[in-house]
């Protein structure tokens, strides 16, 4: 099985701490999936100059497995070049800038940093990372700064499911991401509680059977060590604790990509995952209702 090729992805960037770690794993996952990385600055202040330097810059597989601790695949060119492009545009809208410079690609996949602020900048959702995550056409990986202010390789990946059969697309980027990291994947499905739902212990063990059969799917497409539960609850919660409790490095989940009311609600459980997860967040797009994923 094959799911859709990556060729290009966007690493936008403020030149701040929090954007050196996201630059690292954009870089990995760019040498891992044979993609060319676009680095991509935008200077609000007329007039800035530009970063010339940028354009000498060379980065090296090697380079970015040392820095997160990976060892390099056994058909790696260590010292070959990650194919690095740098772009520099004025605008006074950094997120609609990124948006548009995406779009204009097409990118495949973005990666960028988030500061993760906490209290009432975090809630309304005022971030250029939160703004992108939520009309970016393709997914997205937003990366914190690890406990030590760098980057750390993701270990313990925690991807939660509506549905496990067909594939859903955060399942299949879950997989990959497993896959490039030398990560254990954590399969978790939420059924609502039985108490409240008299059918929540039927839908309980649907649940079950089917994160069996994609258990051994993925187990049998490469995947590492792949492992999973069924709990009841409210969704994200139930995905935050169970983050906390497995120490996740890296929550995956879906997005529908609402438009109008229901967006501006922002009640959607990816958009709360997104707002209060201890660790970098995968949002992955669903482009269409009952198209199943595939995995490579």
């Amino acid at each position: 099985m094959t799911d859709p090729s990556i060729r290009r992805i966007l690493f936008p960037t403020d030149l701040s701490a929090c954007a050196e770690g996201a630059f690292t794993h954009a870089a990995w996952l760019a040498d891992r999936f044979g993609a060319t990385l676009y680095d991509f600055h935008v200077r609000e202040t007329p007039g800035f100059p530009p970063l010339d330097w940028v354009d000498d810059l060379v980065v090296t597989a090697e380079d970015v497995a040392a820095d997160l601790g990976l060892p390099l695949a056994p058909e790696a060119e260590p010292l070959r070049p990650i194919d690095l492009v740098h772009e520099e545009r004025e605008a006074s809208d950094v997120a609609a800038a990124i948006l548009r410079y995406a779009a204009d690609l097409p990118a495949d996949l973005i990666v960028m940093g988030t500061h993760g602020r906490s209290g009432v900048a975090r809630a309304r959702l005022g971030s250029i990372a939160e703004a992108v995550v939520r009309h970016a056409r393709c997914p997205v990986l937003t990366v914190r700064p690890d406990a030590n202010g760098g980057a750390s390789a993701f270990r313990e990946i925690l991807v939660a499911l509506d549905t496990a059969d067909p594939i859903p697309p955060e399942a299949a980027w879950a997989a990959r991401l497993a896959r490039a990291y030398h990560a254990r994947l954590h399969l978790l499905r939420v059924v609502a509680p039985s108490l409240l739902h008299p059918q929540a212990s039927e839908a309980s063990r649907r649940a079950h059977l089917g994160l069996g059969r994609l258990e051994g799917q993925l187990g049998s497409e490469g995947v590492p060590a792949v492992v999973s539960r069924v709990c009841e609850g409210d969704p994200a919660a139930v995905i935050a604790e169970t983050a906390e409790e497995i120490g996740a490095d890296l929550i995956v989940v879906g997005s529908h990509g609402r438009e109008g009311v229901r967006r501006a609600l922002l009640g959607s459980v990816s958009e709360t995952v997104i707002r209060h997860a201890p660790c970098p967040v995968f949002v992955a797009r669903h482009q269409g209702e009952g198209s199943a994923a595939r995995i490579e």
